[in-house]
């Protein structure tokens, strides 16, 4: 029989014991943004965001299904971008026939810090099937530029010599 040694990992057993925890919570108090991941305030309800960097601006998707897009605020204040609206909740059945009710309604606002990077003045929105896309363009100063290396002292092909 072959003994077989095993490093303890103190960092991994804190998280399963985190792991346990949330679950615990979970499971007799339901999922609320307090208790998530990450230090920015997520308001009322969390309204989940995907953030791309392409070469020459940011794209921000957010989904809002059953949101008027005339009813979504979106502002820039200090580097800071505010995405604000309402989930409204028509009532189509007593509150007695619920079997499960996981649908969240209410007020919903999200603040991202944005890099200072971001032409603010250049941005646009658009707004299909109930997701939100945002652009924000970069400062042309701050986009990737290709700069070509050539050697020192050769014209044409040839050496130049420094006599």
């Amino acid at each position: 029989m072959a003994n077989a040694l095993t490093r303890w990992d103190p960092a991994a057993e804190i998280t399963a014991m985190r792991n346990l925890m949330d679950r615990l919570f979970e499971q007799s108090f339901g999922r609320f943004p307090a208790f998530r991941n990450g230090s920015e305030d997520l308001g009322p309800i969390s309204l989940a965001l995907d953030v791309i960097e392409q070469p020459d601006s940011f794209v921000i998707k957010a989904a809002v299904p059953g949101v008027d897009p005339k009813d979504v605020d979106i502002s820039v204040e200090d580097d800071v971008l505010t995405i604000k609206g309402e989930f409204s909740h028509k009532e189509e059945a007593n509150e007695e026939n619920y079997l499960r009710r996981e649908i969240r309604y209410g007020s919903f606002q999200r603040q991202l810090r944005l890099p200072p990077t971001v032409d603010a003045e250049k941005a646009s929105a658009s707004f299909e099937h109930g997701m939100l896309r945002l652009v924000l363009p970069k400062k042309p100063e701050a986009r990737a530029r290709s700069i070509k290396i050539t050697p020192q002292g050769v014209v044409e092909g040839q050496a130049v010599s420094n006599d």
